[in-house]
């Protein structure tokens, strides 16, 4: 599984930091602003709006089912996973979810230009 995260985010990287204490095997964890990631500024853009995983099928989950998807990978998130799965529970998610991601997208990368 890969983790693309924004590693200029404190939020995110104290929420990657609680994730990897874990010590969950096989994801690899991977900072969008990293130098050697060679990413276009779309495919960056896009990454560092929302959440994004790929999981260990291949396909690309985002925002809160990236989540779930990590979740599921964590002994003790699985049943968190589990519940936020449950349809009406998860449109309550992501509605916050994508409020919340949109506020700190505009205001950490769009107010500064």
């Amino acid at each position: 599984m890969k983790i693309y995260y924004d590693n200029k985010c404190k939020i995110c990287n104290k929420e990657i930091k609680f994730y990897k204490k874990f010590g969950v095997k096989n994801i690899e964890w991977i900072g969008i602003h990293n130098k050697d990631l060679s990413l276009n500024n779309e495919m960056k853009e896009k990454l560092l709006k929302k959440f994004h995983v790929v999981d260990d099928l291949g396909n690309t989950k985002i925002g809160v089912d990236a989540f779930i998807a990590l979740w599921k990978k964590h002994g003790y998130f699985k049943y968190l996973a589990y519940i936020s799965n449950i349809i009406f529970i998860k449109i309550a998610l992501n509605f916050i979810y994508n409020i919340f991601a949109k506020y700190r997208y505009e205001k950490k990368y769009k107010s500064n230009e």
